[in-house]
């Protein structure tokens, strides 16, 4: 799967990148496009669509470490623990899934920034939707909040 296979243009992929984020080989339909003679044109507003995207993911992956550097900071030390809402284990399950979950973001968020933007610099036609991204971080989230409620319930009750 890993294995690397040349394209048409005589640059190599892998057939794992091909497959998630599609080529004439790996879409449905793409093999009936003919072949181009002119580059293909880039609008501007595609530049700006492009960096818009960009910035909301970093907009969200910096929500998520706020969430928890605020966290951290906010929760101190009391001798008493029962006057604390949350306990200081739930605060460290928070910080050590939403720090980590943050920087997955922002790499995600560079890595399809830079990936759309080299289409758009050779001119070249790409296939810009990304199917499988916000899926799978949407998927983490989720997955993140239930570890989250579980571990704060399980600490609420015993």
């Amino acid at each position: 799967m890993t294995s690397i296979l040349n394209n048409m243009n005589g640059t190599t992929t892998s057939f794992l990148f091909d497959k998630l984020y599609g080529t004439k080989q790996h879409t449905a339909g793409a093999e009936l496009q003919l072949p181009r003679k002119v580059p293909m044109r880039v609008e501007p507003k595609s530049y700006f669509a492009n960096e818009r995207t960009f910035l909301s993911w970093m907009g969200m992956a910096i929500t998520l470490g706020g969430v928890s550097s605020a966290l951290v900071g906010f929760s101190g030390s009391s001798e008493d623990a029962t006057e604390n809402l949350i306990s200081q284990r739930t605060i460290d399950v928070v910080t050590c899934i939403y720090s980590p979950l943050s920087v997955l973001i922002m790499c995600y968020a560079l890595f399809t920034f830079e990936w759309r933007s080299k289409f758009m610099r050779t001119k070249q036609i790409g296939f810009f939707d990304d199917k499988v991204g916000p899926i799978t971080v949407a998927v983490l989230v989720l997955l993140t909040l239930v570890t989250i409620f579980t571990v704060a319930l399980i600490d609420y009750l015993f």
